[in-house]
């Protein structure tokens, strides 16, 4: 979909004209262009992209719609408004114009910010799927955005809504965009999403099962409306794929196809634990090596996503190639390390340095630093850089973002790796939903901010786009609202107990204890495997000399960076030892020469 509105308070008027495909649609004051035809219900005009999987709450029911999915969303809009949307699920996107009100209004789900990009100012509003499209259309020579870049820098992604092109944003989960007498209007209703009323329960079996069926539920209703043919997971092992992977095979009647990005030689090689959970459930096993060549895919993954990417998007992209030859459908366990509460170390060491006054908290942080250089330690380092977060006046502000930045730039680095020109006064870019962390909401807000000012615009975002790509339908059974509303109701223990040593070190003995439980059904407990997707950068990119050659010299001529600190970056990467059983995510330059080769890809 793509649209093109000039906002001079004339009423918007859609008259079709006879080009069948794609739609047009013109206006007097700009055009729509459309894959789909509109359903044409009364005085309405309805665009349906995607699947409605489930009607949330009221009289009407999807069942009685079978094929009128565009009906219902009109009856729902007659009677709530714009609110209709907040009580449909599933991954869509929908477009109606109402001739009575001579009103046009954009919809988005509440799962995803891949579905549209606008550009709106007094004049002129301009809409679509692809960026390319919308910079096409963009009434002036666009721009990039420095805050949105130092945005991406800070944490490999970009949490914010605002691209790195001025004045183009995402539209984020929960929001719409309303047009009525040249005026456009941005909202959300987010706020209705979560709730946290975390409640003691007596029966676990029956809790259990509750769980596994709410999570079958979300995965059946999908496959209702999408009707996959040939089904295949993502599939790591762990926690979350291994779910995944064992519900989907439960649901689905012919074999799940998984497929595992594999790095030969590193110890932290998850090709066999992944193969195992694909064996024992009766899967076709896919494993794709990630080799230091395969960096060459790069600027396929770029034009697919259209905006710098993450660095675990390259291997994820690999395996949504491969999975393109055997599928239709795939589904992922992505999300469920935000929704089961990964941060609760930081929410533990919140509880013990929030009353502290600055200097403690300074002092702390100094601690942290000595505890590093004497041990070498990755929990040191992991401790280091979130004490370091609290040593501002109001450590709250801004806090999502800059914990997302232990692997990459942190603000300081980014003042002394940016040239003055270039940072100057320009201020980070922040999302225009970020949620404001306090003493009180501290622990739910780390899942909460996490996954609108974190996983949507992340990992589901990218891996979104590459499945796209491909023309996968792709599925994420745990970012599914009533699944997420029975997790965030567990009483805390069950789902990060123990001590308040085992919360602060992550314990694996009590972390996610219910998940666990319910993973026990099926595996051994040495079959549970628990380690966040990580990639070993180093032995990725150290072979890859000529290409690291290049970008520095790139990197110099784009003039945005000083020469010397991008001198000492590089020197550093090339003599970091490396521990085969260390991540290396903080302490390593890997993340960071990777994010830099990235953006520098994307500018060119």
């Amino acid at each position: 979909m793509l649209g093109h509105l000039r906002l001079d308070g004339k009423p918007i008027e859609f008259r079709q004209k006879e080009e069948k495909f794609p739609a047009k649609f013109t206006l007097p004051n700009g055009e729509l262009f459309s894959r789909n035809e509109p359903a044409k219900i009364g005085q309405k005009s309805v665009w349906l992209v995607g699947k409605i999987t489930r009607v949330l709450s009221g009289s009407l029911r999807l069942q009685d719609f079978p094929g009128r999915q565009e009906e219902l969303i009109v009856r729902l809009y007659e009677q709530r408004g714009d609110a209709f949307v907040e009580l449909l699920d599933g991954l869509f996107f929908i477009a109606i114009y109402d001739a009575d009100e001579k009103k046009f209004g954009l919809y988005n789900n509440r799962y995803q910010a891949s579905n549209l990009y606008y550009y709106s100012d007094a004049s002129v509003l301009v809409f679509g799927k692809s960026l390319a499209d919308v910079i096409r259309l963009l009434p002036s020579k666009p721009e990039i955005h420095k805050g949105s870049v130092l945005n991406f820098i800070s944490n490999g992604f970009t949490s914010s809504d605002q691209t790195q092109i001025v004045g183009v944003r995402k539209l984020l989960p929960t929001s719409f965009i309303s047009v009525k007498d040249g005026e456009v209007k941005v909202a959300n209703s987010w706020h209705k999403e979560f709730s946290f009323q975390r409640k003691p329960f007596d029966d676990l079996e029956t809790h259990l099962d509750r769980y596994e069926l709410i999570y079958r539920g979300g995965l059946e209703d999908y496959f209702a409306q999408t009707r996959p043919n040939e089904l295949g997971s993502l599939l790591s092992g762990g926690h979350d794929t291994s779910f995944a992977f064992i519900q989907g095979s439960k649901v689905h009647k012919k074999p799940l196809h998984a497929f595992t990005a594999t790095f030969p030689g590193w110890a932290f090689d998850e090709g066999e634990y992944a193969k195992n959970i694909a064996t024992k459930f009766g899967g076709i096993f896919h494993s794709i090596p990630f080799q230091p060549e395969h960096l060459d895919y790069m600027l396929d993954v770029i034009r697919s996503t259209e905006e710098p990417i993450v660095g675990t998007c390259l291997p994820t992209h690999l395996c949504a190639l491969e999975a393109s030859k055997y599928v239709d459908t795939m589904i992922a366990g992505d999300g469920g390390d935000t929704v089961w509460a990964e941060y609760h170390p930081v929410a533990e060491f919140h509880k013990y340095i929030r009353h502290l006054p600055r200097w403690g908290r300074q002092a702390t942080h100094q601690l942290s630093k000595f505890l590093v250089k004497a041990t070498d330690w990755e929990r040191f380092w992991e401790l280091e850089h979130v004490a370091s977060l609290f040593t501002k006046e109001n450590f709250y502000d801004d806090f999502m973002r800059r914990l997302c930045t232990y692997r990459h730039f942190h603000d300081d680095f980014q003042k002394s790796l940016f040239v003055d020109d270039f940072i100057g006064s320009t201020e980070i870019s922040r999302s225009s939903m970020e949620l404001e962390f306090n003493e009180k909401n501290f622990e739910e807000m780390l899942i909460e901010a996490k996954l609108i000012n974190g996983f949507y615009c992340y990992q589901s975002f990218h891996t979104t786009k590459s499945f796209e790509h491909f023309n996968v339908n792709f599925y994420l059974p745990t970012i599914h609202k009533e699944l997420m509303t029975f997790i965030t109701s567990l009483p805390q223990e069950w789902v990060n107990g123990g001590s308040s040593f085992d919360r602060l070190t992550n314990s694996k003995k009590t972390n996610r204890l219910f998940h666990k439980k319910a993973l026990q059904r099926y595996l051994k407990k040495e079959e549970i495997y628990n380690r966040s997707f990580d990639i070993p950068w180093y032995r990725i990119l150290r072979p890859r000399t000529e290409l690291l050659r290049v970008l520095l010299r790139r990197l110099k001529e784009r003039g945005w960076y000083k020469e010397e600190s991008l001198d000492n970056l590089f020197d550093e990467f090339s003599r970091q030892t490396v521990k085969d059983h260390e991540l290396l995510e903080l302490k390593h330059h890997g993340y960071r020469i990777f994010t830099l080769l990235s953006l520098e890809l994307w500018c060119s």
